[in-house]
């Protein structure tokens, strides 16, 4: 055989191989399109109708709502309706909110509408918020209750508190303790102010008589932690929520309750570093940055800066202050200053930091302060005494602003 013969049997074979691959590929098109044009009677759906579900035997085709006495089942239900579920027949919302059967449906913002949570379920998500525990709380307070049957009478001993935050310059607070038994705001119980202390002891009783079993069952017990001021409006410290439906009143349960801080206390926070080099009597801090600050301005923002002022006693020696950062919550500051104090006036000497707010026009505003010493709160003299003990190093730690 010549090679000729083998060309041409070669470009036969290639041309039958392609010729036979078309073959196929144009039969399954129309294969395929045929099966797209069918209709079979599982493929045609007809529109989805919102029903509502029968009622199980017993229960009225009314949907009610259903009230709870019980403080943590308010939490998690609030005031429930019945939502309805999908089923043949379809559901309407009148206004006065029941459910009228074999009427349709407005649209989908009815049913998105009637899906919304109600003004009570609103409430008792802010009152569960509200009986959360604090990851930063404003101490703890120590309590007792005790229920007297034969007399109808509620017994709690407020017996101390502990770790409460300074509201005073001087680095300390005035605290007392307001008592309430919610949902009754009209009457309050006070106890006594103790001057100039972080831990006060109180060790005074109330009694709240005529309130029988089932009444409590449906009160929470609000305490409300007060700093005392003579010239001024007293400071809120912080709450703590106890639903009454949670204690075993057969007992006489102990309670030690961290405080959650008052919402007008929640200023921001600052991030500072001091260093204390003895040989020098050089005293240094450096502002590096605030996180979360009150908003000032209407535009829901602040210019913040801060101003450093050194004390000695009951005397003002020296002011440094920071840029101004425009339109931040979350400034980073990142300045260092210097202050010479010898070693000999180190115990009587205090930082003051305060973070405020510009204003082009009027004064400017006071966002929270922070005042660093051995006699301050306990977490600004714990970096107080940190940074003497560990001289030549520098210290780092995040304060929470307050309003002193």
């Amino acid at each position: 055989m010549d090679l000729s013969t083998i060309i041409v049997a070669s470009v036969l074979g290639t041309m039958a191989a392609l010729v036979s691959m078309i073959m196929t590929l144009f039969l399954c098109y129309l294969y395929w399109k045929k099966l797209g044009h069918k209709k079979t009677a599982r493929d045609e759906l007809e529109p989805l109708q919102f029903g509502k579900a029968p009622p199980p035997v017993g229960q009225n085709e009314e949907v009610k709502e259903l009230t709870r006495h019980n403080v943590e089942d308010r939490c998690s239900q609030g005031h429930l309706r019945l939502i309805p579920s999908l089923a043949s027949q379809s559901i309407s919302i009148s206004e006065n909110g029941k459910e009228n059967s074999g009427a349709t449906m407005q649209g989908p913002i009815s049913f998105l509408q009637y899906l919304l949570p109600t003004v009570e379920q609103e409430e008792a998500a802010d009152l569960a918020n509200a009986m959360t525990e604090p990851d930063e709380p404003a101490g703890q307070i120590h309590f007792s209750l005790e229920y007297n049957f034969p007399n109808s009478t509620l017994i709690l001993k407020i017996i101390q508190a502990s770790n409460l935050p300074a509201k005073d310059i001087i680095g300390t607070s005035d605290p007392y303790v307001k008592v309430f038994l919610l949902p009754d705001k009209k009457h309050k119980l006070e106890t006594k102010v103790k001057h100039r202390t972080l831990n006060p002891r109180w060790n005074e009783t109330f009694y709240f008589e005529g309130f029988p079993l089932y009444k409590l069952q449906k009160s929470i017990l609000y305490l409300q932690v007060f700093d005392y001021d003579r010239f001024s409006r007293d400071d809120a410290i912080g709450d703590v929520y106890l639903p009454l439906s949670q204690v075993d009143l057969t007992q006489k349960p102990t309670f030690w309750k961290s405080i959650k801080p008052a919402e007008d206390s929640k200023l921001g926070e600052i991030l500072v570093t001091l260093l204390y080099i003895p040989r020098t009597s050089e005293l240094t801090i450096t502002l590096i940055k605030a996180r979360n600050l009150k908003s000032k301005d209407i535009n829901g923002s602040s210019d913040p800066y801060v101003k450093v002022w050194l004390h000695r006693g009951d005397k003002r020696m020296e002011k440094k202050k920071t840029q101004v950062h425009r339109r931040t919550l979350n400034p980073v500051f990142n300045n260092t200053f210097q202050f010479i104090v010898p070693w000999e006036h180190i115990r009587e000497t205090y930082l003051s930091v305060a973070v405020m707010d510009f204003d082009t026009v009027g004064r400017n505003e006071l966002i929270g302060k922070v005042i660093l010493s051995s006699r301050s709160g306990p977490t600004e003299s714990k970096h107080w005494c940190d940074m003497l003990t560990k001289a030549r190093t520098a210290v780092s730690q995040w304060h929470r602003l307050k309003t002193l």
